[in-house]
């Protein structure tokens, strides 16, 4: 009996999800509505014949072809859950011989609870269509199997676990009824047949092989409602232009912001610099302020070089900060050691005028300069000749 209770609960179990829905509620899959567990329910009667075919490790007593095939019946109660997929419960039985030769053949009654699957392979290769003649349905699942012997009523059951597979044939008739041919077998343990152990077969399988016609009846409220997914594709584009549009502008807005925060910190780096220049020139000025900066020239030479060019720029720097009527005087000298007087005082005039160009070059007014040179008549560092070729800012 806990094998004929697994079967119930196993069938039960395919629908419970459906049983447990409101009969309002629908859901859609691939343009289909499913149903209701009140709809798409339906009930088969079959009847044809059936023969049982043993295979394994022990060879068996061969019988005549004609001996092997027994009347065959079967009823079962089933839903579709989609168009394609759907749930029976089945039974099926009458009699099938225990393989013993000739005149040892027994009889034996047999019964065959099963729970299977329903594939819908017409619906679902050539989409669903609900007038359709022909549809081809596939069965799949599994159930209990049990014989006795209809020669002795005191002999005991035999019962195994079996599966099913097999394929259904549906011709529509009309809207409730259709034909059915159907070819379907089980495979169990040949055990299930041998109650009273005329044969050692432990270990060999068997396939019981039946086909059978009959009708099936379609209880009403049956069929699906087809979706027009049309609106809602329409909506969903919007929906994902919408969405594309809004994206794009959260883009533009993180590209946005990211200029901004990189223009903050250009701005904020380059106000860091600035204030770090003009503490360098307030320092410089502290460094000058009252003070002398000489620029140094090489013999005979009035041509500014680039090390003293860092020295001018500091210096413009200072000029330029400085107040307004503080006027920096240019002096530019010659060693006595070389040159005659004339030479060394035009010399020194082009020392003072060099750095008077390259002052004015980097910004300085010119209001805050004045040149004088004194070629060799003064000597600003006494005892050393190389170091009066200059000129002296004050």
């Amino acid at each position: 009996m806990k094998k004929v209770f697994l079967c119930l609960a196993v069938f039960a179990m395919s629908l419970t999800a459906i049983g447990q829905e409101k009969e309002e509620k629908t859901f859609r899959l691939k343009g289909i509505e499913t149903n209701r567990f009140i709809d798409n329910w339906e009930v088969s009667a079959l009847g044809g014949v059936q023969a049982f075919q043993a295979f394994g490790e022990v060879e068996l007593p061969s019988t005549n072809f004609g001996d092997e095939f027994m009347p065959a019946f079967q009823i079962s109660v089933g839903k579709w859950i989609t168009p394609v997929f759907g749930a029976r419960l089945a039974y099926q039985g009458f009699g099938v011989n225990d393989g013993t030769e000739g005149n040892d053949t027994t009889n034996l009654s047999y019964h065959y609870l099963h729970t299977d699957i329903m594939v819908n392979l017409t619906n679902w290769i050539c989409g669903y269509k609900e007038d359709r003649f022909y549809n081809a349905i596939l069965l799949g699942g599994f159930g209990w199997a049990a014989s006795q012997s209809q020669d002795m009523t005191d002999s005991e059951w035999n019962d195994e676990y079996a599966a099913t597979v097999g394929l259904s044939n549906r011709f529509r008739i009309c809207d409730a009824l259709s034909a059915n041919l159907d070819l379907t077998g089980f495979i169990t343990k040949d055990e299930f047949r041998h109650v009273n152990q005329l044969l050692e077969n432990e270990g060999n399988k068997g396939i019981n092989l039946e086909l059978m016609a009959g009708i099936t009846y379609r209880f009403p409220e049956r069929g699906f409602n087809t979706v027009d997914y049309e609106p809602y594709k329409n909506k969903i584009s919007s929906l994902e232009q919408d969405l594309a549009a809004s994206t794009k502008d959260v883009q533009k807005g993180q590209e946005d912001n990211k200029a901004l925060k990189d223009q903050l910190a250009k701005e904020r780096k380059a106000k860091e610099q600035a204030i770090a220049e003009a503490k360098k020139i307030k320092e410089t000025l502290a460094l000058y302020n009252g003070q002398s900066l000489s620029i140094y020239f090489t013999i005979d030479c009035s041509k500014v070089t680039d090390r003293n060019m860092e020295n001018i720029k500091f210096l413009a720097e200072a000029i330029k900060t400085s107040p307004k009527d503080r006027v920096f005087t240019i002096t530019g000298y010659a060693d006595e050691q070389t040159g005659s007087a004339d030479h060394n005082m035009e010399l020194s005039k082009a020392r003072a005028e060099a750095v008077y160009n390259a002052l004015i070059d980097l910004g300085v007014d010119s209001n805050k300069l004045k040149i004088e040179y004194k070629g060799d008549t003064e000597q600003p560092f006494t005892g050393r000749p190389y170091m009066n070729r200059v000129a002296v800012v004050r």
